[in-house]
C-alpha cells in the first residue's frame, strides 16, 4: 500500500513539471507573434516598401538617367529595391542601349538603382543609304552619323544585310564576318605595315583586304583558316606583305598595286600587280 501511494506521489509530481507554467506559456505566446509581425512586415517591406523610384548614373556615357531607366522599365514594373534582379536589368540595359560595354547596378536607399557605366568605343565606320554606321572592334554596330567620324578605320567592298544598332555586323553575300576582322586586327597590329593600313574591304569571296596608305591592296584571299591556325598564318602572310611593299617603296614611294597573298597556301609565294585602282 506504501509502495503504489509513492509510485501515484511520484507520477504527481513528474505531471507537475510537465505541465507548462502559465507564465512561460504567455511568453512563448508573445514570441510568436512578435516572429509572426516581424515576418509580416518583412513581407511588405520586400513588396509594397522600398519601391525603386528612380536611377543615377555616373561613368562617361552619352545616356541621360531617364534613358537608362526607361530601359530598365522602372516605371511599367513597379519594382522593389531589395527584389529587383540586377543581373535581368543589366540585360535589358544592354539590348536597349547598344554603346553601353558595362554596366554595374547598385541599391541605394530610399530607392535608387545607381548605374557605373562604361561606354563601347567605335573602331570603324562604313558608309550605306547615306549615313555612316559606327562598329566596334569586335563588329557590333552602334548606330549612324551624318559625316564620317575622324580617327576611326573605313569598312569598304560590301554592304551591310539589315543594319541595326547593337546586332554584330553582317555584309551582304560576303564571306567576311567579324571573327575575320578581330583575327586580322590582331595581326596587323603586330605588323610594321600597321600604322599606315588605312581601311578594310570585305570581300564577297575570300577575308578581308587591307588598304595600306589608300595606295596598295594587301589581298589574303582564302588562305587563311578559322580557328587556332589563323593568326599564325596570317602573320606570316604580311610578314612576306612588308617585305614587298618594302622593294616597291624603294623604287617608287608612290607605287600603287596589289599584294596578292592569295595562292600563299600552295606555292607560299606573294605577287604584286601594279597600277590598282
Amino acid at each position: 500500500m506504501a509502495k503504489q501511494k509513492k509510485r501515484a506521489k511520484h507520477n504527481v509530481k513528474h505531471k507537475k513539471k510537465r505541465a507548462m507554467n502559465p507564465r512561460a506559456a504567455r511568453r512563448l505566446v508573445r514570441a510568436v507573434l512578435a516572429l509572426v509581425v516581424l515576418g509580416g512586415f518583412a513581407a511588405l517591406s520586400l513588396t509594397v516598401l522600398f519601391p525603386v523610384q528612380r536611377c543615377t548614373a555616373e561613368g562617361e556615357t552619352r545616356y541621360s538617367a531617364d534613358q537608362f531607366a526607361g530601359a530598365m522599365e522602372i516605371e511599367k514594373t513597379k519594382m522593389n529595391l531589395f527584389t529587383a534582379d540586377t543581373a535581368a536589368l543589366t540585360e535589358k540595359v544592354h539590348a536597349a542601349l547598344p554603346w553601353v560595354r558595362v554596366v554595374r547596378i547598385s541599391r541605394r536607399l530610399p530607392g535608387t538603382l545607381h548605374l557605373t557605366v562604361e561606354e563601347r568605343v567605335p573602331a570603324f565606320a562604313q558608309q550605306q543609304d547615306k549615313l555612316w554606321w559606327l562598329l566596334t572592334q569586335d563588329g557590333r554596330l552602334l548606330g549612324t552619323e551624318k559625316e564620317m567620324p575622324e580617327g576611326l578605320m573605313l569598312i569598304t567592298g560590301a554592304a551591310l544585310l539589315e543594319p541595326a544598332p547593337g546586332r554584330l555586323a553582317a555584309w551582304k553575300n560576303a564571306f567576311t564576318s567579324p571573327a575575320d576582322i578581330a583575327a586580322l586586327l590582331a595581326c596587323l597590329r603586330e605588323s610594321s605595315l600597321w600604322p599606315g593600313i588605312t581601311a578594310l574591304r570585305i570581300s564577297t569571296a575570300a577575308t578581308p583586304d587591307a588598304i595600306y596608305q589608300d595606295r596598295i591592296r594587301i589581298r589574303f584571299g582564302t588562305a587563311t583558316p578559322s580557328g587556332a591556325g589563323q593568326e599564325a598564318v596570317l602573320t606570316e602572310m604580311l610578314r612576306m606583305a612588308e617585305e614587298v611593299i618594302a622593294q616597291k617603296d624603294a623604287q617608287n614611294p608612290l607605287q600603287r598595286g596589289i599584294v596578292d597573298l592569295s595562292t600563299y597556301g600552295k606555292d607560299g609565294k606573294a605577287y604584286f600587280t601594279a597600277d590598282w585602282d
